[in-house]
C-alpha cells in the first residue's frame, strides 16, 4: 500500500510542476495524432462506455448487497462505502489542487485532468466488488480487474481525454485503496466456526 501511495503522490507532484512534460506529450501524440477522431477512437469508446463510473458502481452495489445478505452482516457495506468515499474524495481533492490542463486544451487554461476518475473507479470499484465477494481471490481475478482498469485508461488516452500520467496515477490510487483495505483486514470474511453450509455471522458490533 505504501509504495502505491508514494507513487501516486510522486505523479501528482509531477503533474502539478510539469503538466505538459515530454513523456505525456509524446504519449498523447502517439495515441491520438493531430487530435483526430477516427475508427480507433470509436472502437475504444465502446469499452469506455461499458466501464463508466455508473456501471462499475452498479457492479459494486450488487456485489456488496449479495455479500451483506450472504454473511448476514453489514460489514461488507461499511467496508465498500468507506473505501469508495475516501477514494473519490482523494480524486476530487487532487483535481482541485493540481488543476492540470486537459491533454488538448490550450496551454495555461486550468482544468481538472489529474487524476482520471474513470480509471480510478474502474480499478477501485471492481476491486472492491471482488474483495467483498472473495476476500482471498486468486491472482487471475485480480489480473482481470487491473486489465479492465488499464483498458479504461487506454481508451481515455486514445480519445485524448487524459494524459498518460493521469491514467497511471489513477491505477496506482486504485491499487493503494484496495491494498489499504486488505492491510487493515476490513475485507476479511466472517470468523470461522459456523456449521458447514450455514451463513457465518460476524460479531454484533458489525451487524
Amino acid at each position: 500500500a505504501a509504495s502505491s501511495w508514494a507513487g501516486y503522490t510522486g505523479l501528482a507532484v509531477l503533474a502539478a510542476l510539469a503538466p505538459r512534460n515530454g513523456f505525456d506529450v509524446a504519449v498523447r501524440d502517439l495515441a491520438r495524432p493531430g487530435d483526430d477522431w477516427g475508427p480507433a477512437q470509436q472502437r475504444w469508446d465502446v469499452l469506455q462506455n461499458a466501464l463508466q463510473p455508473v456501471v462499475v458502481l452498479g457492479v459494486l452495489v450488487a456485489a456488496t448487497a449479495w455479500a451483506v445478505v450472504r454473511r448476514r452482516s453489514l460489514r461488507p457495506a461499511l467496508t465498500t462505502a468507506v473505501a469508495a468515499v475516501c477514494g473519490v474524495a482523494v480524486v476530487s481533492a487532487s483535481k482541485v489542487l493540481v488543476a492540470r490542463p486537459d491533454a488538448f486544451s490550450a496551454p495555461g487554461v486550468p482544468s481538472s485532468s489529474f487524476p482520471s476518475g474513470h480509471t480510478f473507479t474502474a480499478v477501485a470499484f471492481l476491486g472492491l466488488a471482488l474483495l467483498v465477494l472473495r476476500p482471498r481471490a486468486p491472482a487471475l481475478a485480480w489480473a482481470v480487474v487491473l486489465l479492465l482498469g488499464a483498458g479504461m485508461g487506454i481508451s481515455l488516452l486514445v480519445q485524448g481525454v487524459h494524459w498518460a500520467t493521469d491514467v497511471l496515477a489513477s491505477i496506482l490510487l486504485g491499487v493503494a485503496c484496495l491494498a489499504t483495505v486488505v492491510a487493515t483486514g476490513a475485507a476479511d470474511g466472517p470468523a470461522t466456526g459456523a456449521a458447514p453450509g450455514q451463513p457465518k455471522v460476524l460479531p454484533g458490533s458489525w451487524r
